[in-house]
């Protein structure tokens, strides 16, 4: 693991327990200075906007394929005639829209990993804020850095594929005709509940310990994870699992319809499969936890400095 992405431990003993803890508001002082927060930020913004471009892009190039088109209202591929969202995500092409959400994640966080921990998610960044793993100066240059990425690169497909864009509102989430707000607020809390409870449990390298090959795994079975929750969510809501992936192709589509739902779930989800995790699993006596680490400080473990990383 690069040093520069080492934080120096920031307390020698537990504060009281109602005093501010200066490593869970404030970056602590490592190494490499504020340019590991930087690279970290650069990181997750690039690869963010990556995996827009790769995984919504998908969804609009698959409204030029022949069924598709024909499904959208076209009278051939072309789709200059087509209403504006009639390329819905819920479409034929659905496996190859989960594949692309899955294996685009796989790659990115692998590719990020080393940097950032691989986020590119604001629900995993709050989770992991919430549960003492990063700083809140982390958590929010990173959720900055996301969005702003997922703004790229919504944009990016936009001026690569107009038509596919138009016909798909941009792969915009947005509710499908039969599903209700409760629906897809359910689907998004639940999914994302698991998500982030497999993020949790494939990163952590203290239990990985008695099984070397997890560390090296964590980014697939974050990967396949994703790929099953759109297989679930996309005839839902498109399936989101990820307020940045809403945010930026709703900036760039313009489309808000039911926007709430996608922050709201994810966070809540995730926050709750963070917590659940990091307290009934990570540190609880009953499971084998950790418990000498019941006052760990963000950065202080041996998995790096947002132990999120593989």
């Amino acid at each position: 693991m690069p040093t520069g992405n080492v934080y120096a431990t920031t307390l020698d003993h537990p504060l009281p327990k109602n005093e501010a803890r200066p490593g869970w508001i404030r970056e602590p002082k490592g190494p490499g200075g504020p340019w590991t927060l930087v690279s970290a930020g650069l990181a997750e913004f690039f690869c963010t906007a990556a995996f827009l471009f790769i995984a919504t892009g998908t969804v609009t190039s698959g409204c030029h394929t022949a069924d598709t088109a024909r499904q959208s209202g076209a009278a051939t591929n072309e789709l200059e005639t087509v209403e504006p969202g009639a390329c819905f995500l819920g479409s034929t092409n659905l496996l190859n829209i989960a594949m692309a959400f899955g294996l685009s994640i796989f790659v990115l966080v692998y590719a990020a990993a080393s940097f950032s921990g691989g986020h590119l998610n604001p629900a995993i960044t709050i989770a992991f804020f919430l549960a003492r793993r990063i700083s809140l100066v982390r958590a929010a240059v990173y959720v900055a850095c996301q969005l702003a990425g997922a703004m790229v690169g919504s944009a990016l497909v936009r001026a690569v594929d107009p038509l596919g864009f138009r016909a798909a509102l941009g792969a915009a989430n947005r509710l499908n005709s039969w599903a209700s707000i409760g629906t897809g607020l359910g689907a998004e809390i639940i999914l994302t509940a698991v998500f982030v409870f497999v993020v949790f449990a494939a990163v952590d390298q203290t239990r990985g310990g008695n099984s070397a090959h997890l560390p090296v795994l964590a980014p697939l079975a974050i990967g396949i994870v994703v790929f099953l929750c759109h297989l679930v969510a996309v005839p839902i809501d498109g399936c989101s699992v990820n307020p940045a992936r809403s945010f930026g192709t709703a900036v760039v589509s313009r489309m808000w319809t039911h926007h709430w739902i996608f922050w709201v779930g994810p966070i809540v989800g995730g926050a709750a499969a963070g917590l659940l995790y990091e307290h009934a699993a990570y540190r609880a006596p009953i499971f084998g936890g950790p418990v000498e680490k019941l006052h760990r400080e963000p950065g202080t473990s041996p998995a790096g400095p947002q132990e999120y990383t593989v």
